[in-house]
Formats: structure tokens, C-alpha cells, sequence
């Protein structure tokens, strides 16, 4: 049972916790992310309301709860899966066709909670959460990205509408 249990996490990318925090490319990425908040808090438009909802619970669901399960899902295994077949590995405009595929299907399932313009707007940074579920064969990287990049528009979000 432990090594069909194994299997399933290597499959997926969550068998170990690779030296990502060491990467320069990755620490880019993280920099990428606080630009793209400057410019953000220069031109917020806020994308969800807080209303009546818990601002501990707007913060667990955006920072927490999405990015591991949506890059579980299409890090994990929709990459993780495309990645194996021959066609999967081919590069498109130097990233795989598994993380263009992934990241197009990334889109279309932020069509159905969020406004068009903004689910289109979603390429990039799941383009770079592929790059990383690649150049790592892992998922961890990802899941980190998107809860940082996640963490800075959420606190756009919520001091837009407080302050």
C-alpha cells in the first residue's frame, strides 16, 4: 500500500521537496510577482468584494486552499500526466505543449468565477507555474508561486476595499 501511495505522489509531483529556494530563476519569479502588485496597486480594480465574508476566510481560500488544489490538479496531474506522452514534451515558444495544454484548461476553469479579462490574464502566471513543474518535475514549486502570487493580489484586494 506505502509504495502505491509513493507512486501516486511521484506521479503527481509531491514526492519530495526539491531546492527550489535556491534557484535565481525562481527568486525572479518572486520578484516578477511583487511588480506586477506594484503596478496592480496602482490600477486595482478590485475583483472580489468582501461584503460580508470573512477576511481569515477570503485569505485561507485564495492563499491556501486554490493554490494547492489547482496546482494538485493541473500541475500535478494534468502536466504531470502530458508530460509523459512524446507530444507532451515538445516545446512550444520554449515551454512544454503538457504546461501550454495545462494552462489553457487553467483558464478556462477561472471562465466560470471570474470575469473574462481576468481568467484570460491567468496564462502567464500558469505559464511559469508549469515552467517550474517542469524544470523540477515537481509540484511544490508551483503551489508556492501561486500562493505568493495569490497572497499579493489578495491583499490588493482587501486593502482596496478597507482603506
Amino acid at each position: 500500500m506505502e509504495s502505491v501511495t509513493n507512486r501516486i505522489l511521484e506521479d503527481i509531483g509531491l514526492s519530495i521537496w526539491p531546492p527550489f529556494f535556491k534557484d535565481r530563476v525562481f527568486i525572479a519569479a518572486l520578484a516578477v510577482g511583487g511588480l506586477v502588485w506594484a503596478v496592480m496597486w496602482l490600477t486595482v480594480v478590485p475583483t472580489f468584494t468582501i461584503e460580508n465574508r470573512s477576511i481569515a476566510l477570503i485569505i485561507f481560500t485564495t492563499v491556501v486552499w486554490y493554490p494547492v488544489l489547482e496546482e494538485i490538479l493541473f500541475r500535478g496531474v494534468i502536466q504531470g500526466s502530458l508530460i509523459k506522452k512524446s507530444f507532451g514534451q515538445k516545446k512550444v515558444v520554449g515551454l512544454t505543449v503538457a504546461n501550454w495544454i495545462a494552462s489553457l484548461l487553467f483558464v478556462i476553469a477561472h471562465l466560470w468565477y471570474q470575469p473574462a479579462i481576468w481568467a484570460l490574464m491567468v496564462i502567464v502566471p500558469s505559464l511559469i507555474y508549469g515552467f517550474f513543474r517542469d524544470r523540477y518535475s515537481n509540484t511544490y514549486p508551483s503551489i508556492v508561486l501561486h500562493a505568493f502570487y495569490n497572497g499579493g493580489f489578495t491583499a490588493i484586494n482587501v486593502f482596496a476595499q478597507l482603506g
